[in-house]
């Protein structure tokens, strides 16, 4: 009896260089789409590819949908925008395209987004907590995410979950070491006041909750995959720095995130806390609920 086969796009990013080696373990060939053979892991049990062509079967078990260019990276210009979204949106139609070209519909498709989906509270009252069912917004953010989206359930005929992803922590990589970096140096703590949400989530329960839609008869078509604890930024600067053992001492205040980001720094002002309803209520459980659980694990504390 053959193997389940995974085809993995974005494979050579943050996530999806974690979720292969995972994939491995839980006994599945794991095929790695990426742009960057570079980056890529030697492992000898993995399979790497540049482009769908290079596939020489038609039978895909699942496919887990990472492709799309660091939003965090470089500043927000048009140009840099229109990378973003052709990165998510067209790479995401290709796939689809291809797979319903070659007939081939696996078991589960498992397509990226983010909780940037629900946008920013534009009177930063953040008294509102956001489900899968609620509302998008007219920015960028969320634009962004809805247009993905649209792409992979544009094809009704896959059996496709969509992910909407909060800022995952994780050893080695993503963008924890930036977040903790002004605190490790005992400069920047709180950014502006502070009560702006941190919608988060820790690698071990992205890559537990990804395999877990892969096996589990889960209703919902998008799951909010964010820790179900509530954390602000200045929740998130003092528990890192607790752990840390620092006393940053700045308050970065918000016009100079403006002045240096421009729309970028939404990011970082503001948001909405998220909660994992439809996660919670199909029945998967949390490894990492609390914030200072999940950054004890990060940095080895």
């Amino acid at each position: 009896m053959h193997k389940p086969l995974v085809l993995v796009t974005g494979a050579s990013g943050f996530i999806g260089s974690q979720l292969l080696p995972f994939l491995l373990q839980q006994d599945y060939r794991v095929v790695g789409l990426t742009r960057q053979p570079n980056r890529v892991s030697k492992h000898p049990q993995l399979r790497w590819i540049q482009q769908l062509d290079e596939l020489d079967t038609d039978q895909i078990d699942y496919v887990i949908n990472l492709a799309g260019e660091s939003i965090g990276q470089g500043r927000w210009t048009a140009a840099r925008k229109q990378k973003l979204l052709d990165s998510r949106v067209q790479t995401t139609l290709h796939l689809y395209q291809y797979l319903e070209k070659r007939r081939i519909f696996p078991k589960c498709i498992i397509s990226g987004s983010a909780v940037g989906y629900y946008g920013i509270d534009p009177q930063e009252q953040w008294s509102a907590v956001c489900t899968e069912h609620s509302a998008a917004q007219d920015i960028f953010m969320s634009q962004l995410c809805q247009q993905w989206e649209q792409a992979a359930l544009s094809f009704s005929q896959q059996n496709t979950k969509i992910m909407r992803l909060g800022v995952v922590f994780g050893r080695g990589g993503g963008i924890l070491p930036q977040m903790l970096l002004p605190i490790r140096l005992n400069a920047v703590g709180r950014i502006g006041h502070g009560r702006q949400p941190v919608a988060w989530v820790h690698i071990q329960d992205v890559l537990q909750a990804t395999h877990w839609l892969m096996t589990q008869p889960v209703d919902a078509k998008i799951l909010n995959v964010v820790a179900p604890e509530k954390t602000s930024q200045q929740d998130f600067a003092e528990t890192a720095a607790r752990l840390l053992k620092r006393r940053p001492f700045l308050v970065l205040p918000a016009f100079v995130l403006r002045w240096l980001l421009g729309e970028q720094s939404q990011l970082v002002l503001n948001g909405q806390y998220v909660k994992p309803q439809a996660l919670e209520q199909a029945g998967y459980c949390f490894q990492y609920p609390k914030l200072e659980q999940a950054l004890a694990a990060c940095l080895g504390a």
